[in-house]
């Protein structure tokens, strides 16, 4: 995928190799080969959550849980699981439950979670001036709708 986008890689290693410091207009590569036709777009480190959607909600211990035992067995099962037994877990399940569906309702599907991203963000400021960061969301395997890859690709390579 990194090879059929290498343009895209290219563009964003000018533009780095550019900068004299690290800012959140830094240029990174998302990559997006959910579909047949993958699309590459250099975009600043500060707008990637307007190209990966994030969410906040994801990021609750109880909604992760969630998830996983959702994707193990059914969403049934996850619901009883999280809602019986310790009071306070049900509670904070319940209120981070009630955010992931507010995010859903208001056009919020996130792909990643809030610390995902800021981790994300501070791998860029890490690996600058030496590397392009890149994020790759890829198909999903066995009920996921999709996966994501975050990298670091280096500039001397690009540019040479």
């Amino acid at each position: 995928m990194v090879s059929e986008c290498r343009e895209t890689f290219v563009e964003a290693a000018n533009k780095l190799s550019a900068l004299e410091a690290w800012d959140f207009s830094c240029p990174c590569v998302v990559l997006d080969g959910r579909s047949d036709e993958i699309k590459a777009v250099v975009v600043g480190v500060g707008s990637i959550g307007n190209l990966v959607p994030t969410s906040a909600a994801i990021d609750s211990p109880e909604v992760k849980e969630w998830l996983r035992i959702a994707s193990e067995k059914s969403p049934e099962v996850a619901f009883a699981a999280m809602l019986n037994g310790d009071e306070e877990r049900a509670k904070r399940f319940n209120e981070a439950y009630e955010q992931l569906i507010e995010e859903r309702r208001t056009g919020i599907k996130g792909l990643w979670s809030a610390d995902d991203l800021c981790s994300f963000v501070s791998r860029s400021q890490a690996a600058f001036p030496k590397a392009v960061s890149a994020i790759a969301l890829l198909p999903g395997k066995e009920g996921q709708t999709h996966s994501i890859l975050t990298f670091e690709s280096n500039i001397k390579s690009l540019l040479s």
